[in-house]
């Protein structure tokens, strides 16, 4: 393992090896080539200048409505600006939400093209459509998992306003 250790009294820390920080680097310019794919996802890659980073963004919200768009809210900070990101989900929404709490921090963001799943009896009837995107929130501190639905935009909103409220 090329990592290198570095200890602080008791403390140990491990340093990323340059493969790691390789494999950081191509995810973050495929996130910006996925959210291209998106309407206001260009904006978001502007506005972060390049490749987007969402390493110790935070989630502030994922608000689920039965009667119009879903919101996933995400504060994130790039070299002293905020913005809260938020992705308008619609079709059927499929979260996997883990340890949401007063502090959401997350390490990353990944963002994909869902594989096909099978839709089960008791959804048919609904008119289940599994949305075509899979949003995985790494974990760091708090919330953490995975949303699957359409993304019908991305929205960059002043990281002033945390409403949860299904109008952007």
């Amino acid at each position: 393992d090329e990592r290198a250790n570095t200890t602080l009294g008791s403390l140990s820390l491990v340093q990323p090896s340059m493969n790691d920080l390789q494999k950081q680097s191509e995810a973050r310019h495929e996130l910006g080539a996925t959210l291209a794919e998106i309407p206001g996802g260009r904006d978001l890659v502007e506005w972060f200048e390049g490749e987007p980073d969402f390493g110790d963004a935070e989630v502030v919200s994922l608000c689920l409505y039965r009667d119009g768009p879903s919101l996933l809210r995400i504060e994130i900070e790039h070299r002293g600006k905020y913005a809260h990101v938020v992705f308008e989900l619609t079709a059927w929404v499929d979260a996997s939400l883990n340890g949401f709490s007063h502090q959401n921090v997350i390490s990353g963001l990944q963002l994909r093209r869902a594989d096909n799943r099978d839709v089960q009896v008791w959804e048919q009837g609904v008119g289940c459509q599994p949305g075509k995107w899979l949003i995985e929130l790494e974990p760091c501190f708090g919330a953490y998992g995975t949303i699957r639905a359409d993304i019908a935009r991305i929205v960059l909103e002043s990281a002033g306003d945390q409403a949860c409220s299904n109008e952007i």
